[in-house]
């Protein structure tokens, strides 16, 4: 036993080490800014440390461009600002409290990136806890100034010191596995496990567009290039999948070629050729690629026709990452979102009762509402204990905020417990500070949300309110206020707009029906009008978004293999049509076609509406409003001289049928 333990004890040790070793920039940090806050404005206004320590932790490994970094000066001091106006009496407090979250997790959070908010609304609710008159408040914002400007300051240092090459990107990765796989298929070699890696990498392209989110678009330039790609590989990973007769060579010809392409794949698997600097060898690609596509172009069958969509589109990529000015990415025509689309899109859109950010702005306004109230009615120095645990315990997700009530309570339990053991033995303001210094040390090295972390946040607390009044009140305040704020979010989390892991799973499932809707809606638009790419740009990122969500959360949720397979299947079919209408939507773009052509697809995508809808009432999902009635139409999936999109539409059809019978064989189970 005990040389079990022995290797047991050295693992946690060296674990303990190496998140103390990460956590060190932080820890330094921190120090640096207490220990100058109070010998330069004093004790009262170390909160601001906490907020600037944040600002600088939250920021110091993200790629950001200088002007992210910059703009972190003016948005904080706004909010000071707005904290300091709440604290002037309780109408504006509450009104403050009701807006501010709405507005902060609105435009910096969503379901794919649920604590945006949180350094923002921090420094708002914290910076309410102990209101100060104007001449504190002067005082406060030279504290904070000097907090953020250092913060700043560490952050570019850390960029100018991570200037090194950031390794190999997705979509290096996506093409050099693309030509692996395409050589395994020409041998007859398994690739299954390829695959499988190949959907991830194409999820990650979704997710890194996603990440590069603008204002006038849906996405900057760089994202633009990202979803491009994705798009690219999104149709290659389909055509893979099937293991199309489109991509079999069927002479020795085309094989060679397919040789030729895979090598190709492989050698631009080892060019950063997204990233516009390595500009020979990006030349060198597109000469290379305009040789093969020119090749491609003489070909008549299935194969050349589909090697030549492949180079259209990437050589397009290529000469886009070419560009230096980013305005030339991104002024392309129907890119741009519309000025009075804007608003709908990134904001109104989200104002349903039965989206992430509406229910949970909601219950944080309520939470912060009441907690202001609470500290600004309270005579008792320490009431801003109740509303800052209750911040701190209010996580989007019911499960998340639950977790971390028993480890608050727990963890200012045993925090209370050790600080009545260590005070005794601290006799001047000096030891104070020394043991403050060391519980922020530890504070930061354990991981947030854990007992552990609790326990040291207790006892640095603790090690600062005991200057000023006895230890026995303080623990007592200390575990009245923490208990009183974790019941308060309990009843909150329960009875007001909750959303749990299942919930936003329904809610998902629910999208990617509601998107495949939208998707036919974008076909019927495009038969008559011109393609708006950055509506079709944000419904696919979105798409990919939620899938990628819903395979992620599945098997947390569902522990029944035969139920998780039922929904794989979904998904996997589900994720075959988008392929297959997004393929539509650039024929029918590229080529517009006569009244009768249009006529035919109207009717087509009428029916697939409704088919979607009978789905969806199986499924128990809501329906969607706007569809058109069937009575009397002629269903047709095939058009007369466009084979290949017909090819489609008959593709498209059939995955249709396959999920109509494998949900209607679960619903008419017992």
């Amino acid at each position: 036993m005990k040389q079990m333990k022995i290797p047991q004890f050295h693992d946690q040790a060296e674990s303990v080490r190496q998140q103390f070793v990460q956590a060190l920039p932080v820890i330094g940090f921190f120090l640096l800014m207490f220990y100058s806050v109070i010998f330069l404005f004093g004790m009262e206004y170390t909160m601001v440390v906490s907020l600037g320590t944040l600002i600088f932790q939250v920021n110091y490994k993200k790629k950001n461009t200088y002007e992210q970094v910059l703009l972190l000066i003016p948005h904080n001091l706004f909010l000071l600002i707005l904290a300091y106006i709440a604290t002037w009496n309780l109408p504006l407090c509450l009104v403050l409290n009701l807006v501010v979250p709405f507005w902060l997790i609105f435009s910096k959070s969503s379901q794919f990136n649920q604590l945006g908010y949180f350094s923002s609304l921090m420094t708002f609710a914290f910076l309410q806890l102990m209101p100060v008159d104007l001449h504190g408040f002067m005082i406060q914002l030279e504290a904070m100034t000097v907090c953020i400007v250092a913060g700043i300051l560490a952050i570019l240092f850390y960029m100018i010191l991570d200037r090194k090459p950031h390794g190999i990107g997705t979509e290096q990765k996506v093409m050099d596995l693309m030509g692996r796989i395409m050589k395994k298929f020409l041998e007859g070699e398994e690739f299954r496990d390829d695959l499988t890696e190949l959907f991830r990498y194409q999820r990650g392209l979704y997710q890194e567009a996603y990440q590069q989110r603008g204002k006038k678009h849906v996405v900057n330039s760089k994202g633009k290039l990202k979803y491009m790609f994705a798009m690219l590989t999104q149709r290659t990973v389909y055509l893979i999948s099937n293991q199309s007769r489109l991509i079999t060579p069927v002479n020795d010809e085309e094989k060679d070629y397919a040789y030729m392409l895979a090598d190709y794949m492989i050698e631009t698997g080892n060019t950063d050729f997204l990233s516009g600097e390595r500009t020979d060898e990006i030349r060198n690609l597109k000469k290379k690629g305009r040789r093969l596509l020119r090749q491609a172009e003489q070909g008549k069958d299935e194969f050349y026709k589909s090697m030549t969509s492949f180079f259209w589109l990437f050589l397009f990529i290529l000469y886009q990452a070419e560009q230096k000015d980013d305005s030339r990415m991104l002024q392309d025509e129907h890119w741009e979102i519309p000025a009075g689309q804007r608003l709908k899109e990134r904001v109104l859109s989200h104002f349903r009762p039965d989206t992430f950010e509406m229910r949970f702005a909601l219950r944080m306004s309520v939470v912060l509402m009441v907690g202001m109230a609470v500290n600004m009615l309270f005579d008792e120095g320490h009431s801003y204990w109740f509303v800052m645990n209750a911040f701190l315990l209010l996580r989007p997700m019911y499960e998340d905020s639950n977790y971390r009530m028993r480890t608050r309570f727990i963890g200012t339990a045993a925090g209370c417990v050790l600080v009545v053991l260590i005070l005794p033995f601290s006799t001047g303001f000096a030891s104070h500070l020394i043991i403050a210094g060391i519980m922020v040390a530890c504070m930061y090295t354990a991981t947030p949300g854990t007992t552990v972390h609790a326990v040291f946040v207790t006892c640095f607390a603790l090690t600062m309110t005991t200057m000023a009044m006895g230890e026995s009140s303080a623990v007592f305040l200390r575990m009245a206020y923490v208990l009183a704020a974790v019941l308060f979010v309990l009843v909150i989390n329960r009875f007001f707009f909750p959303t749990s892991m299942g919930s936003q799973f329904r809610y998902n499932f629910q999208m990617i029906f509601h998107m495949h809707h939208m998707y036919l809606r974008i076909l019927e638009n495009a038969l008559t009008e011109p393609l708006d790419y950055w509506r079709l740009c944000d419904a696919q990122i979105q798409y990919h978004m939620v899938y990628a969500q819903i395979r992620q959360d599945l098997p947390k949720l569902e522990k029944d293999q035969a139920r998780q397979e039922y929904y794989y299947n979904i998904l996997s079919i589900a994720w075959r049509m988008a392929s297959e209408v997004q393929q539509m939507l650039f024929l029918v773009k590229h080529k517009k076609g006569g009244a009768e052509e249009r006529r035919i697809m109207e009717q087509y995508i009428y029916y697939s509406d409704h088919v979607l809808n009978q789905i969806q009432e199986m499924l128990h999902l809501k329906k969607e409003k706007r569809i058109k009635n069937i009575v009397g139409m002629k269903y047709q999936r095939y058009i007369e001289g466009r084979l290949e999109l017909s090819a489609l539409m008959t593709q498209y059809a059939r995955n249709l049928s396959r999920l109509y019978v494998i949900v209607l064989r679960r619903y008419r189970q017992p």
